[in-house]
């Protein structure tokens, strides 16, 4: 059976997901193109300029980013990216699913402070020695990448953990950790919306739940979360929810019922119409094809 175009984007969006490191001068005219308009993705970017200039900006804050400095984009978050075939480094992508084999108490990606702070500014600038080190780690990447042997994954999760690690370290001494934006400011509205989804979204599915716990109203909540991420606060719960399925059904071998009371559905039967209503596919088949 031929497949439709959407479906096959949507194949290639989630390996690239899985995932993928590239060298930025590789970048065609069109992905320049297309980074340079407001977008987001579903999968977490890191992208290291080594040389030349490119803008990052999201709804409230643009800025420069300049020769061997990294930043980081958490998925979710309407921006635009403007580079140009001078500039050259490496974009990194990832997922939770990729992310999923991890060590008891670990803390998840998604709560790391390079990803999630108010300001919008989860950007590092690297010195010559740590140049040397990033460098050093971004090439083992890149070789285990083009590899398809054995515990590949494993490694390449691994180095990715170094990088994230070796990434932290620097952004906390470069940053004031303990800086408070306004408690009405969009970006502090929406990390503490994210956090409180993240804590929650196994029991409260319903916007109007977390405008209580923000002492907003959901009309207000609604707005705040539509201009920063360009999707509604449903959407960002309901995608809070599917990922956390896709992660399950990736890393872990309970079957699709369990997986479900485990999501908060009672009723299995309407947990699977919902995956495939919002991801076009039914959970055998997504479980089936991830896992390849």
């Amino acid at each position: 059976m031929n497949k439709e175009p959407s479906e096959l984007f949507q194949e290639v969006e989630e390996s690239k997901a899985l995932f993928h490191i590239h060298k930025l001068q590789n970048l065609c005219n069109e992905v320049r193109k297309q980074n340079g308009a407001d977008h987001m993705h579903n999968f977490y970017t890191i992208t290291w300029i080594k040389e030349g200039e490119a803008i990052h900006a999201t709804k409230y804050v643009e800025y420069t980013l300049r020769e061997n400095s990294i930043l980081f984009v958490p998925p979710g978050l309407m921006h635009r990216f403007i580079s140009n075939a001078q500039c050259t480094g490496y974009t990194i992508t990832f997922n939770e699913a990729f992310f999923a084999v991890k060590e008891s108490g670990e803390v998840s990606v998604s709560d790391s402070t390079l990803f999630s702070n108010p300001d919008f500014r989860s950007i590092i600038s690297l010195d010559v020695n740590q140049q040397v080190v990033f460098k050093g780690i971004a090439d083992l990447m890149e070789k285990e990448f083009a590899n398809e042997n054995r515990y590949r994954h494993e490694i390449l999760l691994q180095q990715l953990k170094l990088f994230l690690l070796e990434s932290r370290r620097i952004y906390e001494e470069q940053h004031d950790l303990d800086i408070n934006l306004d408690e009405e400011h969009p970006g502090s509205v929406i990390i503490k919306f994210k956090q409180l989804i993240d804590s929650n979204y196994r029991e409260q599915k319903n916007v109007s739940s977390y405008a209580d716990l923000l002492h907003l109203r959901a009309t207000c909540l609604n707005e705040i979360t539509k201009k920063t991420t360009g999707i509604t606060a449903g959407e960002l719960i309901r995608n809070r929810v599917i990922k956390e399925a896709k992660k399950m059904l990736y890393a872990s071998d309970l079957n699709t019922k369990e997986i479900a009371y485990e999501l908060g559905f009672q009723d299995p039967a309407y947990f699977s119409r919902f995956f495939k209503k919002y991801t076009s596919q039914t959970l055998s088949d997504y479980r089936s094809r991830i896992r390849k």
